[in-house]
């Protein structure tokens, strides 16, 4: 997989925008210990869990069963570390949704829309919109760059408003809450549609 072009650290400087320096990389083996760290955050682990279940606070060895395929190219989910400078701040990843045929049919949308997951993992990027410009910038950097995607989806929990006003903020609408039986939980599923993106 390619690498992200990186950019080098830089102080303050009012005349350049955060989209600058904003990049993605794909997950290495190597990063397997960073991500057991961020999923054990307790400001992560509030809404972001492994796998379908969202399990919370995975242990290491759970990190490398759930990640390493994917790693490897034996899954069809895209995992990305995400890049302010040098420093890694969180994680993304993107999936055709059909690929996932039990999810789909509980959201019930286009089987060819691409899901995205996607949180911030370092405390001291929150509350700087960092969130709302990576997901923009990684929809229109490495989603919708591929063929034939029109739709993307992003389902966060209902009461997770602060990610759904960042949400509303990267361009999507939400379509409808469903109960996510494999999770025991309710999803707010929002969309964005190519050509309505901004």
């Amino acid at each position: 997989m390619a690498r992200a072009v990186s950019r080098k650290a830089r102080g303050p400087n009012r005349s350049r925008n955060v989209s600058d320096d904003i990049t993605f990389r794909p997950l290495a083996a190597d990063d397997i210990p960073q991500l057991h760290a961020w999923l054990n955050n307790p400001l992560v682990a509030r809404w972001y869990g492994l796998g379908v279940e969202n399990i919370p606070f995975p242990t290491l060895e759970q990190v490398e069963t759930n990640y390493l395929p994917r790693v490897r190219g034996e899954k069809p989910t895209f995992c990305y570390l995400m890049l302010l400078g040098e420093r890694a701040f969180g994680y993304v990843q993107a999936y055709r949704v059909g690929s996932y045929p039990d999810y789909a049919a509980v959201i019930d949308v286009n089987r060819d829309a691409w899901g995205i997951d996607i949180f911030i993992g370092e405390d001291d990027c929150r509350d700087r919109g960092l969130g709302t410009e990576a997901l923009r910038l990684f929809i229109k950097r490495l989603v919708f760059t591929r063929p034939n995607v029109e739709t993307v989806v992003i389902a966060p929990n209902p009461e997770n408003t602060r990610a759904i006003r960042s949400y509303e903020k990267a361009g999507f609408e939400h379509l409808k809450t469903v109960w996510v039986e494999m999770e025991n939980d309710y999803e707010c599923v929002m969309v964005q549609r190519r050509d309505l993106r901004v």
